[in-house]
Protein backbone atom coordinates (compact mmCIF):
# COMPACT_ATOMS: atom_id res chain seq x y z
CA UNK A 1 0.00 0.00 0.00
CA UNK A 2 1.31 3.33 -0.81
CA UNK A 3 0.74 6.04 1.60
CA UNK A 4 0.34 9.44 0.74
CA UNK A 5 2.02 12.38 3.35
CA UNK A 6 -1.07 14.11 3.84
CA UNK A 7 -2.96 10.82 5.29
CA UNK A 8 -0.06 10.31 8.13
CA UNK A 9 -0.88 11.96 11.21
CA UNK A 10 3.42 12.34 12.05
CA UNK A 11 4.66 13.39 9.23
CA UNK A 12 3.76 17.02 10.02
CA UNK A 13 5.38 17.11 13.41
CA UNK A 14 8.12 15.23 13.12
CA UNK A 15 9.89 16.62 9.53
CA UNK A 16 12.78 16.49 11.44
CA UNK A 17 12.79 13.49 13.05
CA UNK A 18 11.58 11.52 9.74
CA UNK A 19 14.30 13.06 7.76
CA UNK A 20 17.84 14.50 9.48
CA UNK A 21 17.38 12.90 13.17
CA UNK A 22 16.22 8.83 12.85
CA UNK A 23 18.72 6.84 13.33
CA UNK A 24 18.32 3.63 11.42
CA UNK A 25 17.71 0.94 13.93
CA UNK A 26 19.10 -2.53 11.98
CA UNK A 27 19.20 -5.91 13.31
CA UNK A 28 23.41 -6.86 13.64
CA UNK A 29 24.66 -3.28 12.16
CA UNK A 30 25.95 -0.16 13.83
CA UNK A 31 23.42 2.73 14.53
CA UNK A 32 23.83 5.85 12.11
CA UNK A 33 24.44 9.16 12.98
CA UNK A 34 22.10 12.30 11.95
CA UNK A 35 24.12 13.58 9.35
CA UNK A 36 24.51 9.73 7.98
CA UNK A 37 21.10 9.10 7.54
CA UNK A 38 20.36 12.01 6.44
CA UNK A 39 23.31 12.33 3.65
CA UNK A 40 21.76 8.56 2.01
CA UNK A 41 18.04 9.60 2.26
CA UNK A 42 19.25 12.72 -0.41
CA UNK A 43 21.95 10.47 -2.27
CA UNK A 44 19.35 7.58 -2.71
CA UNK A 45 15.72 9.57 -3.06
CA UNK A 46 14.51 7.41 -0.78
CA UNK A 47 10.66 7.80 -1.11
CA UNK A 48 8.12 7.37 1.85
CA UNK A 49 6.42 4.47 -0.24
CA UNK A 50 9.42 3.07 -0.77
CA UNK A 51 10.47 2.69 2.98
CA UNK A 52 7.24 1.36 3.83
CA UNK A 53 7.52 -1.11 1.09
CA UNK A 54 10.81 -2.19 2.69
CA UNK A 55 9.41 -1.88 6.33
CA UNK A 56 6.67 -4.16 5.55
CA UNK A 57 8.41 -7.14 3.76
CA UNK A 58 10.05 -7.24 7.54
CA UNK A 59 6.80 -7.81 9.10
CA UNK A 60 5.88 -12.16 8.29
CA UNK A 61 2.05 -12.44 8.20
CA UNK A 62 1.23 -15.66 9.49
CA UNK A 63 -1.64 -17.26 11.65
CA UNK A 64 -1.27 -16.82 15.42
CA UNK A 65 -1.55 -19.25 17.80
CA UNK A 66 -3.83 -16.65 20.42
CA UNK A 67 -7.04 -14.87 20.53
CA UNK A 68 -8.17 -11.20 21.67
CA UNK A 69 -9.52 -13.58 24.49
CA UNK A 70 -7.26 -16.02 25.08
CA UNK A 71 -4.28 -13.66 25.20
CA UNK A 72 -6.52 -11.08 27.86
CA UNK A 73 -6.71 -14.22 30.30
CA UNK A 74 -3.55 -15.39 30.12
CA UNK A 75 -2.24 -11.89 31.20
CA UNK A 76 -5.15 -10.82 33.44
CA UNK A 77 -4.33 -13.77 35.46
CA UNK A 78 -0.67 -13.01 36.59
CA UNK A 79 -0.91 -11.92 39.83
CA UNK A 80 2.11 -9.10 39.97
CA UNK A 81 1.58 -5.76 37.57
CA UNK A 82 5.03 -6.20 35.85
CA UNK A 83 4.11 -9.93 35.18
CA UNK A 84 1.07 -8.82 33.52
CA UNK A 85 2.83 -6.20 32.00
CA UNK A 86 5.68 -9.03 29.93
CA UNK A 87 2.79 -11.24 29.06
CA UNK A 88 1.24 -8.30 27.07
CA UNK A 89 4.61 -7.65 25.41
CA UNK A 90 5.16 -10.84 24.60
CA UNK A 91 1.97 -11.15 22.98
CA UNK A 92 2.59 -7.50 21.36
CA UNK A 93 5.43 -8.63 19.86
CA UNK A 94 4.81 -12.32 18.34
CA UNK A 95 1.80 -10.28 16.65
CA UNK A 96 3.94 -7.27 15.91
CA UNK A 97 5.96 -9.82 13.79
CA UNK A 98 3.05 -11.39 12.46
CA UNK A 99 0.45 -8.88 11.79
CA UNK A 100 1.97 -5.87 11.66
CA UNK A 101 2.08 -2.73 13.59
CA UNK A 102 -1.85 -1.42 12.67
CA UNK A 103 -3.54 -4.90 13.68
CA UNK A 104 -1.56 -4.81 16.79
CA UNK A 105 -3.06 -1.06 17.70
CA UNK A 106 -6.24 -3.07 17.15
CA UNK A 107 -5.68 -5.63 19.09
CA UNK A 108 -4.80 -3.32 21.98
CA UNK A 109 -8.18 -1.39 21.53
CA UNK A 110 -9.95 -5.02 21.52
CA UNK A 111 -8.48 -5.96 24.58
CA UNK A 112 -8.70 -2.66 26.55
CA UNK A 113 -12.40 -3.44 26.10
CA UNK A 114 -12.19 -5.96 27.76
CA UNK A 115 -11.19 -4.22 30.92
CA UNK A 116 -9.09 -4.99 33.79
CA UNK A 117 -5.56 -4.15 34.00
CA UNK A 118 -5.21 -3.76 29.83
CA UNK A 119 -8.00 -0.57 30.10
CA UNK A 120 -6.36 0.47 32.76
CA UNK A 121 -2.83 0.59 31.60
CA UNK A 122 -3.77 0.54 28.03
CA UNK A 123 -1.32 3.58 27.74
CA UNK A 124 1.68 2.61 28.93
CA UNK A 125 0.90 -0.78 26.88
CA UNK A 126 0.45 1.23 23.49
CA UNK A 127 4.02 2.35 24.69
CA UNK A 128 5.53 -0.82 24.53
CA UNK A 129 3.68 -1.29 20.91
CA UNK A 130 5.87 1.47 20.00
CA UNK A 131 9.00 0.50 21.55
CA UNK A 132 8.56 -2.81 19.31
CA UNK A 133 7.40 -1.40 16.24
CA UNK A 134 10.72 0.85 15.92
CA UNK A 135 12.53 -2.45 15.99
CA UNK A 136 10.61 -4.23 13.90
CA UNK A 137 10.54 -1.72 11.37
CA UNK A 138 13.59 -0.37 11.71
CA UNK A 139 13.10 3.41 11.71
CA UNK A 140 9.97 5.79 12.84
CA UNK A 141 9.42 7.18 9.03
CA UNK A 142 8.66 3.08 8.25
CA UNK A 143 6.43 2.61 11.99
CA UNK A 144 4.69 5.79 11.93
CA UNK A 145 2.04 4.76 9.32
CA UNK A 146 1.27 2.18 11.15
CA UNK A 147 -0.65 4.54 13.72
CA UNK A 148 -3.97 4.53 14.43
CA UNK A 149 -5.16 6.44 17.85
CA UNK A 150 -5.68 3.97 20.42
CA UNK A 151 -5.06 5.18 24.31
CA UNK A 152 -4.29 8.22 23.80
CA UNK A 153 -1.70 7.98 21.24
CA UNK A 154 0.66 5.78 22.82
CA UNK A 155 2.19 4.45 19.98
CA UNK A 156 3.77 7.50 19.10
CA UNK A 157 5.45 8.21 23.06
CA UNK A 158 6.73 4.64 22.42
CA UNK A 159 8.43 5.37 19.45
CA UNK A 160 9.91 8.98 20.51
CA UNK A 161 11.48 6.90 23.97
CA UNK A 162 12.72 4.29 21.96
CA UNK A 163 14.73 6.33 19.73
CA UNK A 164 16.04 8.43 22.31
CA UNK A 165 17.13 5.51 24.83
CA UNK A 166 19.08 4.31 21.40
CA UNK A 167 20.10 7.20 19.36
CA UNK A 168 24.07 8.13 19.61
CA UNK A 169 23.98 11.37 20.15
CA UNK A 170 21.56 11.83 23.17
CA UNK A 171 21.52 15.59 23.78
CA UNK A 172 21.31 16.41 19.87
CA UNK A 173 18.64 14.07 19.69
CA UNK A 174 16.63 16.24 22.53
CA UNK A 175 17.16 19.11 20.66
CA UNK A 176 16.38 18.37 17.40
CA UNK A 177 14.19 15.54 17.48
CA UNK A 178 10.84 16.96 16.74
CA UNK A 179 11.79 20.76 16.36
CA UNK A 180 9.50 23.64 16.73
CA UNK A 181 5.62 23.64 16.71
CA UNK A 182 5.74 26.38 13.83
CA UNK A 183 4.52 25.16 10.59
CA UNK A 184 3.33 22.16 12.16
CA UNK A 185 0.13 20.09 12.72
CA UNK A 186 -0.29 21.12 16.48
CA UNK A 187 -1.51 17.73 17.53
CA UNK A 188 1.22 15.13 16.28
CA UNK A 189 4.10 17.80 17.45
CA UNK A 190 2.11 17.71 20.89
CA UNK A 191 2.49 13.96 20.62
CA UNK A 192 5.81 14.07 19.32
CA UNK A 193 7.01 15.96 22.15
CA UNK A 194 5.67 14.54 25.09
CA UNK A 195 6.54 11.15 23.86
CA UNK A 196 10.25 12.64 24.24
CA UNK A 197 9.50 12.97 28.03
CA UNK A 198 8.72 9.30 28.41
CA UNK A 199 12.10 8.67 26.53
CA UNK A 200 13.85 10.87 28.41
CA UNK A 201 12.82 9.05 31.74
CA UNK A 202 14.00 5.80 29.94
CA UNK A 203 17.58 7.48 29.01
CA UNK A 204 17.78 8.57 32.69
CA UNK A 205 16.52 5.41 34.30
CA UNK A 206 13.49 7.08 35.90
CA UNK A 207 15.40 9.89 37.53
CA UNK A 208 12.48 12.44 37.56
CA UNK A 209 14.92 15.90 38.62
CA UNK A 210 17.87 14.82 36.19
CA UNK A 211 15.05 14.68 33.38
CA UNK A 212 12.93 18.07 33.89
CA UNK A 213 16.66 19.21 33.47
CA UNK A 214 17.21 17.35 30.30
CA UNK A 215 13.00 18.76 28.77
CA UNK A 216 15.03 22.57 29.92
CA UNK A 217 17.32 21.71 26.90
CA UNK A 218 14.25 22.10 24.37
CA UNK A 219 13.31 25.40 22.72
CA UNK A 220 10.65 26.52 24.80
CA UNK A 221 8.32 28.00 21.75
CA UNK A 222 4.72 26.68 22.02
CA UNK A 223 5.23 25.36 25.67
CA UNK A 224 7.42 22.65 24.55
CA UNK A 225 9.33 22.15 28.03
CA UNK A 226 5.96 21.92 29.89
CA UNK A 227 4.75 19.75 27.34
CA UNK A 228 7.82 17.22 27.61
CA UNK A 229 7.64 17.68 31.57
CA UNK A 230 4.14 15.93 31.33
CA UNK A 231 5.77 13.17 29.45
CA UNK A 232 8.51 13.35 32.63
CA UNK A 233 5.59 12.53 35.04
CA UNK A 234 3.69 10.55 33.25
CA UNK A 235 6.16 7.72 33.01
CA UNK A 236 7.26 8.40 36.77
CA UNK A 237 3.73 6.75 37.51
CA UNK A 238 3.84 3.99 35.25
CA UNK A 239 7.62 2.48 35.36
CA UNK A 240 6.37 0.32 37.76
CA UNK A 241 4.09 -1.80 35.31
CA UNK A 242 7.44 -1.74 32.73
CA UNK A 243 10.44 -3.01 35.74
CA UNK A 244 8.43 -4.49 38.39
CA UNK A 245 10.38 -1.76 40.80
CA UNK A 246 8.56 1.34 42.33
CA UNK A 247 10.07 4.57 41.51
CA UNK A 248 11.86 6.38 44.07
CA UNK A 249 9.79 9.47 43.47
CA UNK A 250 6.48 7.77 44.33
CA UNK A 251 5.36 7.84 48.39
CA UNK A 252 2.29 5.25 49.51
CA UNK A 253 1.58 7.99 51.69
CA UNK A 254 1.75 11.32 49.98
CA UNK A 255 -0.37 10.61 46.37
CA UNK A 256 0.60 14.11 45.33
CA UNK A 257 4.54 13.31 45.68
CA UNK A 258 6.69 14.30 43.66
CA UNK A 259 4.58 17.70 43.16
CA UNK A 260 5.21 19.50 46.73
CA UNK A 261 9.07 18.91 46.19
CA UNK A 262 9.82 20.16 42.14
CA UNK A 263 10.85 23.89 41.58
CA UNK A 264 7.52 26.14 41.05
CA UNK A 265 8.28 25.85 37.21
CA UNK A 266 7.75 22.07 37.10
CA UNK A 267 4.75 21.90 39.18
CA UNK A 268 1.61 22.73 36.91
CA UNK A 269 3.00 19.80 34.63
CA UNK A 270 3.35 17.94 37.73
CA UNK A 271 -0.38 18.48 39.44
CA UNK A 272 -2.22 17.87 35.88
CA UNK A 273 -0.80 13.95 36.08
CA UNK A 274 -1.45 14.11 39.82
CA UNK A 275 -4.39 12.32 39.78
CA UNK A 276 -3.00 8.90 37.78
CA UNK A 277 -1.15 8.47 41.20
CA UNK A 278 -3.71 9.36 43.22
CA UNK A 279 -6.14 7.00 41.85
CA UNK A 280 -3.16 4.20 41.43
CA UNK A 281 -2.65 4.39 44.97
CA UNK A 282 -6.21 4.49 46.42
CA UNK A 283 -7.70 1.41 43.53
CA UNK A 284 -8.81 3.69 41.10
CA UNK A 285 -11.29 5.07 43.78
CA UNK A 286 -12.81 8.58 42.43
CA UNK A 287 -14.76 9.92 45.17
CA UNK A 288 -11.43 9.58 47.32
CA UNK A 289 -9.18 10.73 44.90
CA UNK A 290 -11.50 14.00 44.77
CA UNK A 291 -10.72 14.30 48.42
CA UNK A 292 -7.01 13.74 47.90
CA UNK A 293 -7.25 16.55 45.78
CA UNK A 294 -9.14 18.58 47.96
CA UNK A 295 -6.74 18.12 51.11
CA UNK A 296 -3.25 17.03 49.87
CA UNK A 297 -2.90 19.30 47.17
CA UNK A 298 -0.88 22.69 47.28
CA UNK A 299 -4.06 25.46 47.52
CA UNK A 300 -2.56 27.19 44.55
CA UNK A 301 -3.08 23.81 42.44
CA UNK A 302 -5.87 21.90 44.03
CA UNK A 303 -7.75 23.46 40.27
CA UNK A 304 -5.07 21.40 38.37
CA UNK A 305 -5.56 18.17 40.66
CA UNK A 306 -9.55 18.67 39.38
CA UNK A 307 -8.57 18.96 35.91
CA UNK A 308 -6.26 15.97 35.98
CA UNK A 309 -9.36 13.93 37.76
CA UNK A 310 -11.63 15.10 34.93
CA UNK A 311 -8.84 13.88 32.59
CA UNK A 312 -8.43 10.54 34.37
CA UNK A 313 -12.36 9.97 34.52
CA UNK A 314 -12.77 10.19 30.50
CA UNK A 315 -9.86 7.80 29.82
CA UNK A 316 -11.19 5.39 32.35
CA UNK A 317 -14.38 5.36 31.18
CA UNK A 318 -13.52 5.12 27.45
CA UNK A 319 -14.97 8.71 27.24
CA UNK A 320 -18.62 7.36 28.25
CA UNK A 321 -20.74 10.55 28.66
CA UNK A 322 -22.78 9.15 31.01
CA UNK A 323 -20.45 8.03 33.23
CA UNK A 324 -17.96 11.23 33.17
CA UNK A 325 -20.77 13.53 33.86
CA UNK A 326 -21.28 10.82 37.48
CA UNK A 327 -18.21 11.00 37.87
CA UNK A 328 -17.30 14.49 37.43
CA UNK A 329 -20.19 15.44 39.73
CA UNK A 330 -18.46 13.69 42.81
CA UNK A 331 -16.19 16.20 43.01
CA UNK A 332 -16.22 19.38 45.21
CA UNK A 333 -19.34 22.12 43.88
CA UNK A 334 -16.57 24.61 43.34
CA UNK A 335 -14.52 22.42 41.58
CA UNK A 336 -16.57 20.31 38.97
CA UNK A 337 -16.14 23.02 36.13
CA UNK A 338 -12.35 21.98 36.25
CA UNK A 339 -12.73 18.27 36.13
CA UNK A 340 -15.12 19.17 33.10
CA UNK A 341 -12.54 20.77 31.62
CA UNK A 342 -10.36 18.54 31.90
CA UNK A 343 -12.41 15.51 30.67
CA UNK A 344 -13.65 17.47 27.49
CA UNK A 345 -9.92 18.29 26.58
CA UNK A 346 -9.19 14.27 26.80
CA UNK A 347 -12.17 13.72 24.61
CA UNK A 348 -10.44 16.04 22.35
CA UNK A 349 -6.61 15.20 22.39
CA UNK A 350 -7.51 11.52 21.94
CA UNK A 351 -8.05 11.63 18.40
CA UNK A 352 -7.80 15.80 17.99
CA UNK A 353 -11.46 15.83 16.82
CA UNK A 354 -13.75 18.05 18.25
CA UNK A 355 -17.42 16.36 17.79
CA UNK A 356 -17.41 14.17 21.44
CA UNK A 357 -16.78 17.01 23.22
CA UNK A 358 -19.08 19.24 21.86
CA UNK A 359 -21.67 16.62 22.79
CA UNK A 360 -20.56 15.89 26.47
CA UNK A 361 -20.69 20.03 26.95
CA UNK A 362 -23.73 20.15 25.74
CA UNK A 363 -25.29 17.60 27.70
CA UNK A 364 -23.62 18.38 31.27
CA UNK A 365 -25.13 20.81 33.75
CA UNK A 366 -25.63 24.38 32.59
CA UNK A 367 -23.97 26.15 35.12
CA UNK A 368 -20.79 24.11 33.95
CA UNK A 369 -21.15 24.89 30.60
CA UNK A 370 -19.07 27.51 30.16
CA UNK A 371 -15.56 26.05 31.13
CA UNK A 372 -16.16 22.94 29.20
CA UNK A 373 -16.48 25.42 26.09
CA UNK A 374 -13.74 27.67 27.18
CA UNK A 375 -11.54 24.00 26.92
CA UNK A 376 -13.24 23.87 22.97
CA UNK A 377 -12.02 26.69 22.57
CA UNK A 378 -8.68 26.52 23.67
CA UNK A 379 -7.74 23.13 21.88
CA UNK A 380 -9.25 24.47 18.85
CA UNK A 381 -7.66 27.56 18.79
CA UNK A 382 -4.29 25.08 19.29
CA UNK A 383 -5.20 22.74 16.58
CA UNK A 384 -6.95 24.84 13.70
CA UNK A 385 -7.02 28.59 11.87
CA UNK A 386 -9.52 29.96 9.65
CA UNK A 387 -12.12 27.84 7.62
CA UNK A 388 -10.90 24.51 9.35
CA UNK A 389 -11.53 26.34 12.61
CA UNK A 390 -15.02 28.00 11.78
CA UNK A 391 -16.16 24.75 10.16
CA UNK A 392 -16.17 23.48 13.88
CA UNK A 393 -17.52 26.35 15.35
CA UNK A 394 -20.32 25.59 12.65
CA UNK A 395 -21.40 22.43 14.91
CA UNK A 396 -22.33 24.28 17.83
CA UNK A 397 -25.06 25.11 19.40
CA UNK A 398 -25.95 29.35 19.64
CA UNK A 399 -24.26 31.23 21.52
CA UNK A 400 -21.29 28.94 21.08
CA UNK A 401 -21.37 29.04 17.57
CA UNK A 402 -21.07 33.04 17.54
CA UNK A 403 -18.29 33.28 20.73
CA UNK A 404 -16.67 30.70 18.77
CA UNK A 405 -15.98 32.31 15.35
CA UNK A 406 -15.02 35.52 17.35
CA UNK A 407 -12.32 33.95 18.46
CA UNK A 408 -10.79 32.55 14.87
CA UNK A 409 -7.05 33.05 14.40
CA UNK A 410 -6.24 33.35 10.19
Amino acid sequence: MIFKLKQIPLIMACAILLVASVFIIQTGTQKKSPAQVASEVETKDLSLADTVKTAAESVDVKPVSFTVDSLHHDCESKPQAYEKFDCYEQGFTIYMKTQGGMKTLQLMEDLQKRGGYALSNCHPLTHKIGNIALHVYGSVLAAVPQYIPVCASGYYHGLLEEYLATAKDYKTGIVEVCGKSEGKDYFNWFQCVHGEGHGIMQYRENDVLVSLDDCDLIDPVGGAREICYAGVFMENITTEEKTGHTSKYIKADNPIYPCDMVETKYKSACYFLSSSMILKLNGWNFADGFKSCDTKAETAYRWLCYESMGRDVSGSTLRNKDRVIELCMLGATDMRSECFFGAVRDFVNEKGTFDTGIDLCNAIPAEYQDKCYGAIYLDLGLYKTGQEYLSVCQTMPKPRHDQCAQLVRY
